[in-house]
């Protein structure tokens, strides 16, 4: 079985364009759909970060989806993405062995369940490999797209489908621990940056690493002597071009506009990757 966890708000046009790529995936066999839906108000600053009709409506849009084993988890209160990741990584590894975590503002290949089926069985072989994702941004240029189609690659690319086992959380998550003490407490938006900061100091860390909780688990998984792949060519693509780190001009200066094409016929057949090393 696969978990999969969608870390979701009030951005119901996101939403849908997601779940219509997973409607359209060729292999979902043996998987689970848990919606982690987020609320409105803040409970510690009192503040409100979306509208209680736009999660109504993503909570719709879930339960009308033509998708197997879906469940739903709404919170009254508004946790932000930090804690809302957290707590969905914790339940599902507690339920799966094979997790694959995302957030609402991505778009998948329709073979990408198929490929990743193939890569949690040739991920056994690389212990020092914590996650791997289908990427959102080619490596190479489109051109020479065919070379790279088969080749994983290692990176620290940004964590909107993050696909790890719950062994390799359990490895991670007591230094995890220690950066997600620092912003439970808090209204995430507003975390306190100078502790955490001071965290990765303490901890080694490269300056600039970001304060969020991919920052935090890119501390802890290096902190493992571990890293994580991704696909060379991309098989997804971010559309998230607003949200809390993301405005259309840094969404366009990322490279994240025009990743298509990312669907390839072969990946309906090709039977393994090669991980460069």
């Amino acid at each position: 079985m696969i978990g999969v966890g969608i870390i979701a708000f009030d951005r119901p046009n996101y939403l849908r364009r997601l779940l219509a790529s997973l409607e359209a995936q060729t292999d979902l066999e043996g998987v689970d759909f848990h919606l982690y839906l987020d609320g409105a108000v803040n409970p510690v600053s009192g503040v409100r970060y979306g509208k209680q009709k736009g999660i109504d409506t993503c909570a719709r849009i879930f339960n009308m989806a033509k998708l197997p084993n879906k469940f739903i988890h709404i919170r009254e209160a508004n946790a932000n993405i930090g804690i809302a990741s957290f707590e969905a990584t914790e339940q599902l590894a507690a339920t799966y062995e094979r997790v694959m975590q995302m957030e609402d503002d991505i778009v998948l290949s329709p073979h990408w369940f198929r490929l990743a089926r193939i890569l949690y069985d040739e991920l056994e072989a690389h212990p020092d490999v914590y996650s791997f994702s289908p990427a959102f941004r080619r490596t190479h240029r489109k051109e020479i797209d065919a070379q790279y189609m088969d080749t994983v690659t290692y990176g620290w690319n940004h964590m909107w489908c993050e696909c790890f086992t719950a062994d390799r959380w359990q490895r991670i998550r007591p230094e995890y621990m220690e950066y997600h003490e620092l912003i439970s407490e808090v209204d995430y938006i507003e975390r306190f940056e100078e502790p955490i900061q001071k965290l990765y100091a303490r901890k080694g860390m490269r300056p600039g690493l970001a304060r969020s909780q991919d920052g935090g688990r890119e501390m802890t998984i290096r902190l493992n002597g571990m890293r994580r792949a991704a696909l060379a060519v991309n098989r997804a693509i971010g559309i998230g071009q607003r949200g809390i780190h993301f405005t259309p001009e840094i969404f366009k200066r990322l490279g994240f506009e025009n990743q298509a094409p990312f669907i390839f016929a072969d990946d309906a057949t090709r039977e393994g990757f090669t991980w460069d090393d």
